[in-house]
């Protein structure tokens, strides 16, 4: 498979998306986030793309605000479902 197909969203070009970084609660604030983003700035930066990209719920004001601490900026939204309930998920990038 090719690493374009694995995007979720067509929005963003020459762009590499992070699809989660989930830290459980006792492991948080001990810079896990931190190393994981490092890897995924990495491969991208290995790749030749110019973006990182993901989404976020739009209530997880402290994934959000992780990400606006390493230059994220909000570019967007979409809805998602989780069930039957529709979410909505902002979109923040990081230009490389």
């Amino acid at each position: 498979m090719n690493t374009a197909d694995a995007q979720s969203e067509n929005t963003f070009k020459d762009a590499l998306e992070i699809e989660r970084i989930y830290i459980r609660h006792a492991f948080q604030n001990q810079g896990l986030g931190e190393i994981l983003y490092n890897l995924a700035k990495t491969k991208a930066t290995l790749l030749g793309k110019k973006q990182v990209w993901l989404g976020v719920w739009e209530y997880n004001q402290t994934a959000i605000t992780f990400y606006q601490h390493y230059g994220f900026e909000f570019a967007g939204s979409r809805t998602v479902h989780l069930g039957d309930a529709p979410q909505i998920d902002l979109l923040m990038v990081k230009h490389l």
